[in-house]
């Protein structure tokens, strides 16, 4: 009988984003109030002989690649950073749009990291991880990951690597809207300048304190118009209690307070594109589970 660990890694909302302009070092800085989604890929390790990568396939447009990924790559560096040589057989169910600004591959670095820390201590019972060391792991691998090692409502700051604790109400419904195009957070930068009027974001949508905008905005309208599209629909709906894009795009979001305002607008673009809808979460670290049985869709 096999044995299956699996843990799930959710999407990052980014209610906003405001770039501060650059460090010393050329590199831009950041401010982003970031909540956590119900929305999750779902990743599964089973000991094995050798290392192997898997995912469901009914969405080709989910697929990543199989060879280089973070998923892969948060295995390498844990492995070089601790000298486990233990080899997996690993299995990802992919639910986050790709390049859609929800922090997809982040989420299953920092949910990869989580889940090998607790195989590794279970198993070296003299020499276990601390979490402020998968912290410090976290930061070799992107600027994300240690925000989706937290997976809670978040203040971040800095290049998005320095965050703290926020209080979301819980009492509000998430539409992500994607329009099927992946956006290189790296180009969308390129098309960005801090001396450009994307500064000029209008700032009066507000969501519980929070001013919910986007200095990426215009970028990522030049590269994905169809962003502008979806954003002025969602800006005329009555009941809408806030809107804007996650991350460098090309996810739109709508927050509302029934579901039966969010019928209409999802049955509008669901034929045509990502369509999600549900609450935000907070996450534990303590989420790794066991079981003998894998899914049935691999």
């Amino acid at each position: 009988m096999n044995n299956y660990y699996s843990i799930t890694a959710p999407a990052k909302l980014n209610l906003n984003l405001l770039v501060q302009g650059k460090d010393n070092k050329g590199l831009h800085l950041l401010n982003s109030d970031v909540c956590f989604l119900e929305l999750a890929d779902k990743i599964y390790f089973e000991f094995s002989e050798n290392d192997t990568f898997l995912q469901t396939n009914t969405n080709k447009s989910l697929l990543i690649n199989s060879k280089i990924n973070l998923i892969l790559e948060s295995l390498y560096i844990f492995r070089n950073l601790t000298g486990w040589n233990k080899k997996f057989k690993i299995y990802l169910d992919k639910n986050i749009p790709i390049g859609a600004g929800l922090g997809g591959g982040s989420a299953d670095a920092a949910a990869t990291l989580i889940l090998l820390r607790k195989l590794f201590n279970n198993e070296r019972k003299s020499r276990k991880i601390s979490i402020s060391y998968l912290y410090e792991i976290a930061n070799k691998l992107g600027s994300d990951v240690p925000a989706c090692l937290e997976s809670k409502s978040l203040k971040m700051s800095g290049h998005g690597n320095k965050i703290r604790r926020n209080v979301l109400s819980n009492n509000y419904y998430y539409l992500l809207i994607n329009p099927n195009i992946k956006l290189s957070t790296k180009k969308v930068f390129s098309h960005f300048s801090c001396s450009s009027n994307e500064q000029k974001v209008d700032k009066k949508i507000i969501f519980e304190n929070i001013s919910v905008y986007n200095s990426l905005l215009s970028s990522a309208v030049s590269l994905a118009p169809q962003i502008n599209d979806i954003l002025s629909i969602l800006k005329n709906i009555p009941d809408i209690v806030a809107y804007g894009m996650s991350g460098s795009g090309s996810t739109c979001f709508g927050i509302f307070k029934e579901t039966k305002t969010i019928l209409p607008i999802s049955n509008y673009f669901k034929n045509k594109y990502f369509i999600w809808y549900g609450k935000k979460k907070d996450y534990s670290v303590n989420r790794v589970r066991f079981s003998k049985m894998l899914e049935n869709k691999f």
